[in-house]
């Protein structure tokens, strides 16, 4: 048995880390346990590496959302910026209010948690697998997979999710919280790319186009995003096809494509159009009907999927019918849903402790004291744009100060 800290934390990742630091300026000796080899794999590959910390804009957060507006209600962006800035990160601002450190690099921001963590005597323990935790007498025991023991009256589980394995997701710290008597609701993954059917996307692969994306199950309006949207060779990407991916419950799902959003405001204004543009393609190919407004290869599926003939027939012979379900098609081109990429290739996981067992102002469980949970291994994920980042740093800034 090794000396006991005053504080363990189970997970060296953005919440884990920022905690450690907070807790240890608190005068508070800090044990970190990671499983990796190295602290933050996952701060590595935010925003590309260029790692997008936070967000200036409205919150957009899913799960509890209540639970992750009253966390960083408490410990705000403020905070963490003056945090950051407290150990010399310098923030920058982009478009729709993200905040990158200075430098857009990712490497900058582990630096400085890393310096702050020795400044501060966090002792890190890497490549160290926690295998079970209890508690006994007010102290909690925490036990690796080679056997070796430690003990703490405090302890912050900031184990992340199962997403993005590679770098090091897990789902260790849902079995850990589930055995100290937390509920855990299912995680599935969020922030997703899409398989979809291969007949819609059908010599698509590669392209890059703007419209909305509405994601139905059962014919019922579940969530809507616009933006950018990758057509690939197994199905769909881009950041709003991704914050639809969150919502899918099964092959009953489906998305709508809206090629026109911006330009048109109903398909019976495009539909007017198209009839004019008829009159002047008239000895043309259907698909001359949407030349201008369409890439040539999202002109051509459209015009499949509306049911438009393509031997050889003329855009005047068609009929208005067929322009209302050219139109139409433009506006609700639909993709079905075979499911997503899995954890793999998921940024996040929606699902998670169930927060309503914790305090957004300490994060401490309203089940055990002493017990802390932080970061994504918490029922919150969020949009695209550093919310999750942010929520991750709030938190921790939040457990660490509590403990």
């Amino acid at each position: 048995m090794n000396r006991n800290p005053d504080v363990m934390i189970i997970g060296a990742g953005a919440s884990g880390m920022i905690a450690s630091v907070k807790a240890a300026e608190r005068h508070k000796s800090v044990l970190l346990l990671d499983k990796n080899d190295t602290p933050g794999r996952k701060i590595s590959a935010s925003g590309n590496g260029r790692c997008n910390m936070m967000n200036s804009g409205a919150l957009r957060y899913y799960g509890d959302q209540e639970f992750a507006d009253h966390v960083l209600e408490n410990s705000t962006a403020d905070d963490i910026r003056h945090f950051f800035n407290q150990y010399g990160l310098m923030l920058a601002s982009e478009n729709e209010g993200r905040i990158y450190p200075s430098t857009f690099q990712s490497a900058s921001v582990l630096s400085v948690l890393k310096n702050a963590m020795g400044i501060n005597g966090v002792q890190l323990k890497s490549n160290t697998t926690v295998s079970s935790v209890s508690r006994q007498n007010d102290l909690f025991t925490v036990t690796d997979t080679n056997g070796r023991k430690w003990q703490s009256t405090k302890l912050i589980i900031a184990c992340g999710s199962p997403a993005q394995p590679k770098l090091g997701g897990t789902d260790n710290g849902y079995e850990l919280l589930s055995s100290l008597g937390h509920r855990i609701i299912p995680a599935v993954p969020s922030l997703v790319p899409l398989y979809t059917d291969r007949k819609s996307i059908s010599g698509l692969s590669g392209i890059r186009v703007r419209g909305k994306v509405s994601l139905y199950d059962q014919d019922k309006l579940i969530h809507s995003e616009e933006g950018e949207i990758l057509f690939t060779e197994y199905g769909i990407s881009g950041i709003c096809v991704m914050q639809c991916s969150r919502f899918i419950k099964d092959k009953s799902s489906y998305l709508s494509v809206n090629f026109l959003h911006g330009y048109y405001d109903k398909p019976e204004e495009f539909c007017h159009e198209l009839k004019r543009r008829r009159n002047m393609y008239h000895e043309y190919s259907p698909v001359s009907l949407l030349d201008g407004v369409l890439v040539s290869r999202i002109a051509y599926a459209v015009m499949k999927q509306a049911g438009v003939p393509l031997k050889g027939e003329k855009a005047g012979e068609l009929s208005d019918e067929l322009l209302k379900a050219i139109a139409e098609t433009a506006f609700h081109y639909r993709i079905s849903i075979e499911g997503t990429r899995g954890f793999e290739y998921a940024q996040v996981a929606a699902g998670g402790a169930d927060c309503r067992e914790f305090d957004p102002k300490t994060m401490e469980s309203t089940v055990m004291s002493g017990l802390y949970a932080t970061g994504e291994v918490l029922n919150v994920d969020g949009d695209c744009g550093g919310f999750n980042l942010m929520f991750a740093f709030s938190s921790g800034l939040a457990a660490g100060k509590s403990v």
